[in-house]
């Protein structure tokens, strides 16, 4: 499985689920163009983020077994009216996509929660999950 591999089947996965669970609370990607949604309505920022690798194998056949670490970074944005139970409630619904999550030669454990400040007119809420990568080269 290649990067873009792993950026496509994890955003997919979070899009597809999101988009059942929260319908009218959008997510914006790194390659969103378009600009912030209005500070009247929760909204979520969304990246795949690969990290290091290693050489933890090797195959029959001589290849090599590589791990590749990565997280993904959820940002719940809710306006500050709105307080952090909505936040921390979205922040949940997030977290439950992927914890644990599985797919061939992918797994997300489980996520990391960190309360963040108002910023920028927002109330924010952060999520880490981390994820493996099992790649032969």
């Amino acid at each position: 499985m290649s990067w873009l591999a792993e950026a496509t089947t994890l955003a997919g996965r979070f899009a597809t689920a999101w988009s059942a669970a929260e319908p009218l609370v959008p997510v914006r990607w790194p390659s969103d163009a378009a600009p912030r949604p209005a500070a009247a309505a929760p909204w979520l920022r969304v990246a795949v983020v690969p990290g290091d690798a290693r050489a933890v194998g090797l195959a029959a056949d001589g290849r090599r077994l590589y791990r590749h670490h990565g997280l993904v970074a959820i940002d719940v944005f809710v306006p500050p009216g709105e307080g952090l139970a909505r936040a921390l409630t979205l922040a949940d619904r997030a977290a439950a996509i992927l914890r644990g999550w599985q797919a061939p030669g992918l797994a997300c454990g489980a996520p990391r929660l960190a309360h963040g400040d108002d910023a920028e007119g927002w109330r924010r809420a952060s999520l880490s999950v981390p994820f493996v990568r099992d790649t032969l080269f």
